[in-house]
């Protein structure tokens, strides 16, 4: 239902993750502090693109990446992401975390969220998000209440992985971890 979404069970995952995890999808791209219109953003695990809909409000002369393993999610972030994938402005890519498919540096932001507790090493998923995204490069992991809630070494994972600047907030409507990859020489 919700590692690799598939069939009636992943159906209803779909619309379950569309109709919960606006709030703290919304909260997450806030997180990210995109300060311009014109950034490239990366969603890994992006379900039935609520989150891509999001990030494609925000940086609206920019350019929003999905990747997502999941067949039946691309569909539906396909179809609620028509207009924004018809324009350019998002591309979607069937792939893992620990497998991006995208240049060294090519991403100003990324976010996942209710997912990196389903990667099958998460700290070489963090390391190849790290790597594709620029220096100084803001990044946020969530996990909604339904979800568990983070693994309880998230921050060392990150630290592990070599962000900086990690931080956490726990809210009302779940758990946000901000993080920057570091920049110069320490990277």
């Amino acid at each position: 239902m919700f590692v690799l979404p598939a069939g009636t069970p992943g159906e209803a995952g779909a619309e379950l993750m569309a109709r919960s995890g606006r709030l703290l999808q919304a909260a997450a791209v806030k997180r990210l502090e995109l300060p311009a219109p014109d950034l490239h953003v990366l969603e890994i695990g992006f379900g039935p693109g609520v989150g891509l809909a999001l990030l494609a409000d925000t940086v609206p002369q920019g350019h929003v990446t999905g990747v997502d393993p999941s067949e039946l999610m691309h569909r539906h972030a396909a179809q609620r992401n028509s207009e924004a994938i018809a324009a350019g402005r998002m591309t979607l890519i069937r792939s893992t975390a620990d497998t991006l498919p995208l240049p060294d540096d090519s991403q100003d932001a990324a976010m996942m969220i209710d997912n990196l507790h389903f990667w099958p090493d998460p700290v070489a998923g963090l390391r190849e998000v790290s790597r594709v995204l620029a220096p100084g490069g803001a990044v946020v992991c969530g996990f909604s209440p339904p979800s568990g809630g983070p693994p309880n070494d998230l921050a060392r994972m990150f630290d592990t992985a070599g962000f900086v600047e990690i931080e956490s907030l726990t809210r009302r409507g779940g758990f946000l971890l901000r993080a920057r990859t570091a920049t110069g020489a320490d990277r």
